[in-house]
């Protein structure tokens, strides 16, 4: 039997004028790491290039779309379980940081800067880097039950993210903050009242859904996505869109390298004392029914 390890993480298709990008992690999740995300963008660009492709669609397998990046692999590529001779945490140095995040924010305007329509088929969860996606997208097809959340930036963030200024756009000063400073979770038909999704639906009438409106946006001409896409980039950079990754960069690399006070709760000191599943059940507890959305 195939193990989740021997094949690719994520899968491409090909119908007619329609790509599908397949997130392929489901026993995480599909939690990505570093490597993952990495060849998603792999893959995006392939479908970028297929010039029979004229509207993707982002999918998730299994019972969430996206919970957002391996946090084993977080710990790993950031080096915080690094320790001298002595057994004392060393920190990677700022510069390392740096170029760590240069990366990311490379993978993450991949997808802002997509040249075709992507349209994302939201089930399950889709918490950070799977909420960012959900964000950065043109389209947003949900189930009514999914889950959305900025629960990473109770990790120490607290309003620090990639794209701010694509957040303030789709949201509102102070709903953004409200979303940001308590990582609290909403549900599909709250997404569309809040103008992340474009249109939520019943679990089972998900796929058929997006798949109905990746038709009807390949009913364009392919010159006409292409450049309709590119003039709407050109919008978005004159409202600071470019800017606002190369902010990220700065602000991921000293958001990753806080130093806590006693009271504070650290989830990697938490994660390093009692395990991951601790750690999450703690930062949970600590901003239970925060900032409510459904309500």
């Amino acid at each position: 039997m195939t193990s989740e390890h021997d094949r690719p993480p994520v899968l491409v298709e090909r119908e007619g004028p329609i790509g599908r990008l397949i997130l392929d992690r489901p026993a995480k999740s599909n939690a990505l790491t570093f490597a993952d995300t990495a060849y998603l963008v792999e893959c995006l660009h392939e479908l970028e290039d297929d010039d029979a492709i004229k509207v993707i669609l982002l999918k998730g397998r299994g019972k969430s779309f996206c919970v957002g990046h391996d946090f084993d692999d977080i710990v790993r590529v950031y080096g915080l379980d690094q320790r001298d001779e002595q057994g004392r945490h060393v920190r990677m140095s700022q510069r390392q940081r740096l170029r760590i995040d240069q990366r990311l924010a490379e993978e993450y305007m991949a997808f802002q800067y997509a040249a075709k329509p992507i349209i994302a088929q939201v089930h399950g969860s889709a918490v950070g880097f799977g909420i960012y996606l959900a964000e950065l997208v043109d389209l947003v097809v949900c189930a009514d039950d999914a889950r959305f959340s900025h629960a990473e930036q109770r990790l120490g963030f607290a309003g620090n993210t990639w794209h701010l200024n694509t957040l303030l756009l789709q949201y509102g000063p102070k709903k953004v903050r409200q979303l940001l400073l308590f990582g609290s979770d909403f549900d599909g038909t709250a997404a569309v009242e809040l103008g992340l999704a474009n249109i939520s639906v019943p679990l089972e009438k998900l796929e058929e859904t997006a798949e109905s409106w990746a038709r009807d946006v390949a009913k364009n001409p392919r010159d006409a996505l292409v450049t309709g896409k590119a003039v709407h980039q050109m919008a978005l950079d004159s409202l600071g869109a470019t800017q606002q990754f190369k902010r990220g960069i700065v602000g991921h690399t000293l958001g990753t390298n806080l130093s806590f006070e006693k009271e504070d709760f650290n989830f990697f000191r938490e994660r390093s004392r009692a395990g991951t599943k601790s750690a999450f059940r703690g930062r949970d507890a600590r901003f239970a029914r925060s900032g409510s959305i459904d309500e």
